[in-house]
């Protein structure tokens, strides 16, 4: 990955260096090293108790926590992923979805609000304080054979149901072998990233840093795909150039009447 994380200093090579470029790189190093921690400060700042987050796959259980994030962070609805298409994505492949969860004991909260701690998850069955695992930014996914995000990557099967049970006959959204062509391509290269949410009350402070940073690094891991994809508009290009991506340019895609345009992140690099 071309973006740096924090385990990038866990090597000193500055040993080799002349002294004078040797100053220099530990100056930098010790910088930034500073500024993750007064980062990590500022998001502690938003919580009343200790922030311990945890990224994880989200299952169809998360439903109602991604419905209500989604409905938070995007104030248009013409831009929110529907319900059924979280339904759709996190039953045909949630592994290619993820979320940062924070474990929160509700008589502990001191007033702390947030739209997903009402839909949240007890933590372990039978706990006795009632702590729950909430929501705080996801992001949701599918595999695609294209190389760019298009409608169809965006898309679901309307009878994705009935072809599981081999009932897809002649609908519209079926290619030559009977399996839909909308929607997620299990044999795809291509993740297509359509949704990344982070909840208001928590951004500007490194928390889609966070999350887009180890989903990268995940799927990459995984080597499940050769690339990773994504639409914004023009005020975020930069944004996600920041992380690794490449503008590719205008979008074709007409999704929320919105105009788009093409990021990717090559995963072969």
């Amino acid at each position: 990955m071309p973006t740096k994380t924090a385990t990038d200093d866990a090597i000193d090579d500055t040993e080799d260096l002349p002294d004078h470029v040797a100053d220099v790189r530990k100056t930098l190093s010790w910088e930034r090293r500073r500024r993750q921690s007064r980062q990590t400060q500022s998001i502690q700042d938003l919580f009343p108790f200790p922030f311990s987050p945890l990224i994880r796959p989200l299952t169809i259980s998360d439903l109602e926590s991604c419905v209500a994030l989604e409905n938070a962070a995007f104030p248009n609805p013409a831009y929110r992923s529907t319900r059924e298409k979280f339904i759709y994505r996190l039953t045909e492949c949630p592994e290619l979805c993820h979320g940062i969860f924070c474990t929160v004991v509700p008589s502990k909260a001191k007033g702390w609000e947030i739209d997903t701690l009402h839909t949240a998850n007890p933590v372990e069955t039978g706990r006795n304080d009632g702590a729950v695992s909430v929501l705080l930014a996801h992001i949701v996914a599918t595999r695609s054979h294209d190389d760019v995000v298009t409608d169809k990557a965006m898309d679901y099967p309307d009878a994705y149901k009935a072809a599981k049970n081999n009932k897809i006959g002649n609908h519209s959204h079926a290619n030559n072998n009977g399996k839909p062509n909308v929607g997620h391509q299990d044999t795809g290269r291509t993740v297509c990233i359509h949704s990344l949410a982070v909840h208001p009350k928590l951004q500007g402070v490194g928390m889609g840093k966070l999350i887009v940073r180890a989903y990268l690094q995940q799927i990459k891991s995984s080597e499940i795909a050769d690339r990773v994809a994504l639409i914004c508009q023009e005020y975020l290009v930069n944004y996600y150039k920041r992380h690794g991506f490449k503008h590719v340019g205008p979008s074709r895609a007409n999704f929320g009447g919105g105009v788009w345009h093409d990021m990717a992140f090559d995963l072969r690099g």
